[in-house]
């Protein structure tokens, strides 16, 4: 009879759970008729069962979603199982003028800093798009400032990209061609579409913001030819593109295209002499390689007019550009310009400084590539800055982890109990709860148990569930057995044990940045070191990426 009552309990027990969890609410109903369904024999005891499944129904109504997961992954996790949702996805908006097989797209970064969310967001929308039209991609690296690009970022951006998942179809360094950049320059002065300024930089300064022409606009070609020779073998004036000084956008006052640098190219190993500027190099480049579709952000909405003018001046045909907000992530400095001084005055780990809005960063802090993706399409090619909330990057994120991080016990501040119970049990529990392909974790119980401390101060003297294992009652220094269906609260545990590293991330202000770091030591049980994917999830806890398995290294990534 005892034996008959207590598969009752556990049949109404999962039927209230796995109801709540499919619906927020369970609903009496619905659990009724679930329970009938498996067990028709209770129909003759129908009021016992409803005031039954009643009381099930208040104890639990108040639990979060994950601590219902956790007790039914205790109690049946076979109704875990999930069912595929059919959802809407949302696509990016079409490119204007763009035709299946004919779009060409680029990635430009500058190797001079680690790329950070902006590029990692942009990148996404540009791989995106290509992967719709079936387009090419070009990796198109804009070294032509030799005073701030650095060797060490060619190979770290590849890498940084091929962690996104994006491959390219045509890598061009751009100070491979600055030849060819030498010839264009050239080419427009032999156009009368640039001119070489003798001018002070004073006299530049001034005369662009008041709007009037400089008396080197006027030299023929002749001596623009003769200067521009001049300033390849060193001599120091610019070389300016002949735009319309009384322009009210201030980028089509006579803007500089090339100069003289007296430095060694790090890419090269050769000094140039005359190095391109970005106006010229970016947009010369883009008609070269036949780029149909330029998507970068609105700070560069003004240079649209004068880049379109100097590629058709070159011969080519200009791409259509298409303008989006800058991407940043709240809370921490996105731009380069900002992230370098915290890494050189050491208010910061490094460029992988897990509270960093840097690819670095991010992918410590247990950021997988498939959110970037999610969020570019999100987000989209719209003007207007987006300011990325943490809470809705780590949401994203969570829909991913959840496939994917094996759980794990792990206890932040353990303490040591006897155990009196069966000997030698062994508790067996899912790796991925409603995934049993994804195998289980077997725990032995040995004569000593490792709690978390706070749930031996909350419960002592009372009974517990030890997860996957059984009952006990929990006293000052021994865990005790007791007989009985599964019960709440239901905590985690350790017998067998590894000792290791956990950083946790925090709320707080630290200089700049609005999250702290901590280091603690912690237990885990010893399989952590064979979970299949760097993202784990601790029990309890919270996400955590496996930095080091020897010695064990954990970085917190979200709840």
């Amino acid at each position: 009879m005892a034996e008959a009552q207590l598969v009752m309990q556990n049949v109404v027990l999962k039927h209230v759970l796995a109801n709540q969890l499919k619906y927020g609410k369970a609903d009496m109903k619905s659990v009724l008729a679930k329970i009938f369904a498996e067990m028709p024999e209770a129909k003759a005891k129908a009021k016992v069962l409803v005031s039954d499944v009643k009381k099930a129904i208040k104890k639990y109504e108040k639990l979060s979603k994950n601590e219902v997961e956790s007790v039914l992954a205790d109690v049946a996790p076979e109704m875990l199982e999930k069912k595929e949702k059919v959802v809407e996805k949302k696509t990016l908006p079409d490119l204007e003028g763009a035709k299946r097989g004919k779009v060409k797209l680029r990635l430009p970064p500058e190797p001079n800093g680690f790329l950070h969310i902006g590029h990692g967001l942009s990148f996404a929308l540009n791989h995106l798009y290509v992967k719709k039209y079936g387009g090419k991609l070009v990796l198109k690296l804009e070294d032509n400032n030799p005073a701030s690009s650095k060797s060490e970022f060619y190979g770290e951006i590849q890498r940084d990209i091929h962690w996104l998942g994006i491959k390219w179809d045509e890598m061009f360094i751009l100070s491979e061609h600055l030849g060819e950049l030498e010839a264009a320059a050239e080419r427009l002065v032999r156009l009368d579409k640039a001119y070489v300024c003798t001018c002070s930089t004073e006299e530049i300064k001034k005369g662009r913001r008041n709007k009037v022409a400089d008396s080197c606009r006027k030299n023929n070609r002749a001596d623009n030819l003769e200067r521009w020779n001049q300033m390849k073998s060193g001599k120091k004036f610019i070389l300016r593109w002949k735009g319309d000084p009384t322009s009210d956008n201030s980028v089509l006052r006579d803007p500089t295209l090339y100069r003289v640098v007296d430095k060694v190219h790090t890419w090269t190993g050769e000094n140039h002499v005359v190095y391109p500027t970005y106006d010229l190099a970016s947009a010369a480049t883009d008609g070269m390689l036949g780029i149909t579709h330029v998507l970068r952000s609105e700070e560069f909405l003004m240079r649209e007019p004068l880049h379109k003018e100097i590629i058709q001046s070159l011969g080519y045909a200009a791409p259509i550009y298409v303008h989006f907000g800058r991407f940043e992530l709240d809370g921490t400095p996105t731009s380069k310009r900002l992230i370098r001084p915290l890494v050189e005055n050491k208010k910061v780990i490094g460029w992988d400084d897990p509270r960093l809005a840097t690819l670095m960063g991010l992918r410590r802090r247990g950021i997988v590539p498939e959110t970037l993706m999610d969020l570019a399409v999100a987000t989209g090619p719209y003007k207007g800055r987006s300011t990325i909330d943490r809470k809705l990057l780590e949401g994203y994120n969570r829909k991913h982890l959840d496939k994917i991080a094996e759980r794990y016990f792990v206890l932040k501040n353990p303490v040591k109990l006897k155990l009196e119970g069966p000997e030698g049990t062994v508790a067996k529990i899912s790796k991925l709860p409603g995934n049993d392909e994804a195998g289980f974790r077997e725990l032995r119980a040995g004569d000593y148990i490792w709690l978390e401390k706070t749930d031996l101060e909350k419960n002592e003297g009372k009974l517990v569930r030890l997860k996957g294992l059984y009952n006990v009652k929990l006293e000052r220094k021994k865990a005790t057995y007791v007989e009985g269906p599964p019960i709440r609260p239901i905590i985690h545990w350790l017998s067998e044990i590894i000792e290791g590293e956990l950083m946790l991330i925090k709320s707080g202000k630290d200089g700049e940045l609005n999250e702290t770091l901590k280091r603690v030591k912690v237990l885990a049980e010893p399989g952590i070191v064979n979970a299949r994917s760097h993202i784990i999830q601790m029990e309890r806890f919270g996400f955590a990426h496996l930095e080091s398995h020897n010695p064990l290294k954990l970085v917190f990534v979200s709840k």
